[in-house]
């Protein structure tokens, strides 16, 4: 491996995150040094003693230039998926971003990565997919040399959409009894919408290779896994794989989650973006990717995650 920090300074914002410790992960081992700009300092460091810290907040701008001082790129991560009376959409993806743009322009910086979400797109439904459009205007009409990720839904050890499938499986999330996902038709049991999940290794390694590759600037690419599934065939996977009695999978009706989530009550475990995101597919085509970076094979679902579940046991 490379001395982590051969090819230079990296600032990843959010890296204290699921999908920024796996980049901070990836950026290391392909020799850079990874820098992290956060608001907390609450990052496991006893396998990345090299990683710099930063405190800061992209949302009002404090401490953001500063931290790109010496770097010579940035990886912009930070994002919500739901909205609290504290932050925003607005705030958390286009105000945010605006600020990292306009301190990587004032810092010198010339190279940056931005992730976006698959199903951005200009009038999207979802205040969510809206904001995230927002931003991605913005990264287009600035100098920088750029390069935009929308992911789909991500995978891995860590990460909240593996945790609640397994507490699902095991009947320690609402709704206790079975592995739910938002169906059409009267009684919700008819799928309407495929998901093509990438496992976060193999996503931390496009963002990284990015860096390298001048045919990716100035582009945006859909990213998911090999394979689309339908929700409930992607549930089945999980369950196969999960240890311990196959819990049943069923759908809620699309058009009563979508009721209440117009009105959310106090402890409903969704909100009125999720649930219209979750009626839409986010599939992709994967031709660009791998046409732009040789040799990248996403990782099946199925594979990817007996490795980690595996793993995950014997630790």
């Amino acid at each position: 491996m490379l001395q982590a920090d051969k090819k230079g300074i990296v600032l990843v914002t959010g890296g204290t995150g699921f999908v920024g410790q796996a980049i901070v992960r990836s950026l290391e081992k392909s020799g850079y040094k990874a820098r992290i700009l956060a608001r907390t300092t609450r990052f496991d460091r006893s396998h990345h003693p090299a990683v710099e810290f930063r405190q800061g907040n992209v949302v009002d701008g404090q401490g953001v230039e500063s931290a790109m001082q010496g770097c010579s790129a940035v990886i912009h991560l930070v994002g919500i998926i739901r909205e609290t009376r504290f932050q925003s959409f607005e705030q958390a993806h286009v105000q945010a971003t605006e600020n990292v743009l306009k301190a990587a322009s004032a810092a010198g910086i010339q190279r940056y990565i931005h992730m976006s979400a698959s199903g951005t797109r200009a009038h999207a439904a979802a205040q969510y997919h809206q904001t995230k459009w927002r931003a991605e205007q913005l990264v287009r009409a600035t100098t920088l040399n750029w390069t935009i990720f929308r992911p789909g839904l991500i995978h891995g050890p860590d990460g909240e959409f593996t945790r609640m499938v397994m507490q699902w499986h095991d009947g320690k999330a609402p709704p206790f009894l079975f592995m739910p996902y938002f169906g059409g038709g009267l009684l919700g049991q008819r799928a309407i919408a495929r998901v093509q999940p990438i496992f976060i290794e193999d996503l931390a390694e496009l963002f990284v290779r990015a860096l390298e590759i001048p045919d990716t600037e100035n582009r945006t690419y859909e990213v998911g896994g090999p394979d689309p599934f339908t929700w409930p065939a992607m549930l089945e996977v999980f369950n196969t794989v999960l240890p311990g009695p196959r819990r049943a999978i069923l759908g809620i009706p699309f058009w009563l989650a979508k009721a209440l989530s117009a009105f959310p009550l106090p402890g409903l475990p969704f909100n009125h973006d999720q649930v219209v995101m979750a009626g839409e597919d986010s599939v992709c085509d994967l031709a660009a990717v791998k046409r732009d970076f040789p040799g990248f094979a996403p990782q099946p679902l199925e594979s990817s995650f007996r490795g980690y579940i595996a793993t995950m046991a014997a630790g």
